[in-house]
């Protein structure tokens, strides 16, 4: 028998893009999928993208979606929560599961639509299935806002090439590390951790050029700019107009073998 779900993410103007998903809907199954594979909105976009599917698979390319079968009304639904919320109620499914601003997963059951709580937190109790019920299987577990604010700085809709928003993003990324997502040549988005603060940038890759001391009218000209990718051990070319959204993560220095390393969860 199915155990059908809602899959979704908040967008930035706090609307929610979800799909049905009919298989194996429950938290021990597509949660844990969701939070080792499915764990960032860049990720999530290129899941929902084509609407409908079977069943969740830990690779895209294995997803059936039900588009590809030639079925019809089946792509992603955009709403707002309210909206979003009523529809939980009046479907057939029994998790819904949603991707926050913040990149944390949120769940709740048809027994409490309107309920989220920390999806993490659900799979770590003693019986995830009963983990809205208050007995001694699980305790009461704290119900999360699904359209709280965040510390992401949104730059879609925006003229991001422009000295003000520019100079947001340069003064960001030359004094930490800032997780950006962006648009690639190919149109496709990806995210980075990205830095221009000399401690963070390892020796060996200290910049040859003078390409990182561009002016803030240099680089908002040419819409270009240099970072160092922590991501990927290198520099990177970055156009300001094409970054949707930028973060700044939390950064833990870790003391190894008497040095001090930089600790980030890059999953």
């Amino acid at each position: 028998m199915s155990t059908r779900s809602f899959i979704g993410m908040v967008n930035r103007d706090l609307t929610i893009t979800s799909v049905y998903c009919h298989w194996d809907g429950y938290v021990e199954y597509n949660g844990k999928m969701l939070l080792e594979h499915y764990n960032t909105p860049a990720k999530v976009r290129k899941l929902l993208h084509k609407g409908d599917f079977s069943s969740l698979q830990k690779n895209i390319s294995d997803i059936q979606y039900y588009v590809d079968r030639g079925d019809e009304d089946t792509g992603a639904v955009t709403q707002n929560l309210g909206d979003f919320i009523k529809m939980c109620k009046e479907s057939w499914c029994e998790y819904f599961y949603i991707l926050k601003i913040d990149g944390t997963w949120a769940v709740a059951t048809s027994t409490d639509a309107d309920s989220y709580r920390s999806l993490e937190e659900v799979i770590d109790t003693e019986d995830p299935y009963y983990y809205n019920e208050s007995d001694d299987r699980n305790p009461g577990l704290k119900i999360v806002d699904i359209v709280e604010n965040s510390d992401i700085i949104d730059c879609e809709g925006k003229k991001n090439n422009n000295i003000f928003t520019v100079g947001m993003f340069l003064g960001s990324v030359r004094n930490s590390i800032v997780n950006v997502e962006f648009e690639k040549a190919d149109g496709s988005l990806t995210e980075r951790y990205v830095t221009l603060a000399p401690f963070l940038i390892p020796s060996e890759k200290k910049p040859k050029s003078d390409e990182t001391e561009m002016t803030l009218e240099e680089i908002t000209e040419k819409d270009y700019v240099r970072v160092f990718s922590i991501t990927d051990n290198d520099w990177r070319t970055v156009k300001p107009s094409k970054i949707k959204n930028y973060s700044k993560p939390e950064v833990e220095f870790a003391n190894k073998d008497g040095k001090f390393v930089l600790s980030l969860d890059m999953a």
